[in-house]
């Protein structure tokens, strides 16, 4: 290697090892409990807001999707109507109105199947956010007693 590089390659190897030593220690040394009890209620605090914004849009979801089966419902009431009206089918100054609202069932009812899909998926992933938090919250609630900082109802913080 030539010399003029070489002490740029001694300080980096330096450098690194010196960074990895760092976060070798900063590993390998237990973190106070107090410490994890802050990180603790920040999580805590991350995941309660996730939740509640999971919850929040899943509320809009089930909304919309009850919307879509309601206007489901009135197309399907209005095909039985016009499918009704004569034993021999559709009367043809009806047809044109019977079509579309056929047509527009039809193609209403696969994207309400993926509706419910969907809505089931974000259910699941907002009863994942809600189990996570309350491990997070068993944890710091537990982690909080040991500490002594337990309140008389049950909370925890500065006393």
């Amino acid at each position: 290697m030539p010399g003029p590089r070489r002490p740029f390659v001694v300080m980096g190897s330096i450098s690194l090892v010196a960074f990895l030593a760092i976060v070798v220690i900063d590993y390998l040394t237990p973190v106070p409990p107090r410490q994890q009890l802050q990180a603790a209620r920040g999580e805590m605090l991350a995941l309660r807001a996730a939740a509640d914004s999971c919850r929040a849009a899943l509320d809009r979801e089930e909304a919309a999707l009850q919307a879509s089966d309601t206007r489901l419902d009135s197309l399907k009431g209005l095909i039985d109507y016009y499918e009704g009206l004569d034993s021999r089918g559709v009367p043809a100054d009806s047809y044109v109105v019977y079509i579309e609202a056929f047509n527009d069932y039809n193609e209403a009812v696969p994207l309400r199947a993926a509706a419910g899909d969907t809505l089931r998926f974000h259910w699941e992933t907002c009863r994942a956010l809600t189990e996570q938090h309350n491990v997070v919250a068993d944890s710091a609630r537990a982690l909080a007693e040991e500490l002594g900082l337990m309140r008389e109802r049950g909370e925890f913080g500065p006393e």
